[in-house]
């Protein structure tokens, strides 16, 4: 046979394949859904600016999309979630929006969004499967969806700390054994960061920080920065989201452990939402129920994140979100006390 027959053969072969797995994945579709894809095809891509993700993860999801939705392209940005935000006021500012879909660790975020009217109102239909507790973190209205939750915990390199040394509390970490071996982010970067902070302040009074501040932490952006020191050995303690040490010391055998605080763990929801004049607006719908979809799900038990679906358990390894105590920030006061601890912040610890 001819080799240009023969190629063209392989190419027919492989555009039929391809055909049959997209009639395949749309006859599993709801009505709802292949309506809105029908329309994000039209669109052909969508923008996501993340923050409650790593860069890896957020890339992986987007794969994930692609693979179910061929034809639609996705684009993570991801950043920490003050730099996310502010890349939004900026483009909204600009009337030059590029985010079709924002998610944040900062509720708060949200709630300013809405107020000036830049979210737009939608109910994803996987709504009716995701886990109660979650879904009641929500906005009422349907300006957002919980789309994630990482506890912020006490992580330690095991290599340089025994379980019996480590920090069982956060004030633990203002001890001096732990002096020039601790490191946090900055909660003027990072939205999660900020509800640590006031979150500590509420619990003992901005002298938690002066005590911290004596002991001399590292003090990175995201609380990414301080898990990956521990990992590193270069810190033996940090501020860490519970869901990084399960990747590292589950996954890859990294020399860290996670302390799950006696006095809470802080539970700061992440938020999704579609953006009011986004450019691709069926993409952004379809991609915001996709977070609920069984799909998404699975990703984050392989991921060792909390599962966002009732019908979809956790992976070995994740504890139980009723077993540990757990502290929150009301989203009221994420917005009101923000500025004043970034500033506080800033002036204690001179950076």
């Amino acid at each position: 046979m001819p080799f240009k027959l023969i190629g063209r053969l392989a190419v027919l072969s492989s555009a039929a394949v391809a055909l049959v797995m997209t009639a395949a994945v749309a006859a599993d579709m709801t009505a709802e859904e292949a309506k809105l894809y029908e329309g994000a095809k039209g669109e052909g891509t969508i923008t996501w600016y993340v923050s409650q993700y790593t860069t890896g993860e957020a890339d992986a999801l987007c794969a994930l999309f692609t693979q179910r939705y061929a034809g639609v392209s996705c684009n993570a940005v991801r950043a920490s979630g003050q730099v996310v935000f502010q890349r939004l006021q900026q483009e909204l500012g600009a009337n030059a929006l590029q985010a079709d879909v924002m998610s944040t660790n900062d509720a708060g975020q949200m709630f300013l969004l809405k107020k000036d009217n830049h979210l737009a109102r939608f109910a994803p239909e996987n709504l009716q499967y995701q886990v109660p507790e979650l879904r009641e973190l929500a906005d009422s209205e349907n300006y957002w969806i919980t789309s994630g939750i990482s506890p912020l915990v006490i992580g330690y390199n095991t290599n340089l700390v025994t379980e019996a040394e480590a920090p069982k509390n956060w004030t633990d970490l203002y001890d001096p054994k732990w002096s020039g071996q601790t490191a946090i982010g900055h909660p003027a970067f990072s939205g999660s960061v900020g509800l640590w902070t006031i979150a500590m302040r509420n619990l003992y009074g901005w002298e938690f920080f002066d005590k911290l501040n004596e002991n001399k932490p590292q003090i990175g952006r995201s609380v990414a920065d301080g898990h990956n020191l521990i990992v590193s050995g270069e810190r033996k303690v940090a501020l860490t989201p519970l869901p990084l040490v399960l990747q590292d010391s589950l996954l890859r055998n990294a020399p860290i452990k996670a302390v799950l605080p006696a006095d809470g763990a802080l539970l700061p929801p992440s938020a999704a939402a579609v953006m009011a004049k986004a450019p691709h607006p069926n993409a952004a719908r379809l991609f915001v129920n996709f977070l609920l979809s069984e799909d998404a799900a699975q990703g984050d038990v392989k991921n060792l994140r909390y599962p966002l679906r009732s019908d979809v358990p956790p992976a070995e390894g994740v504890p139980p979100l009723d077993s540990y105590k757990k502290v929150m920030v009301p989203t009221e006061q994420g917005i009101s006390d923000l500025q004043e601890v970034q500033s506080q912040f800033r002036d204690t610890f001179g950076i």
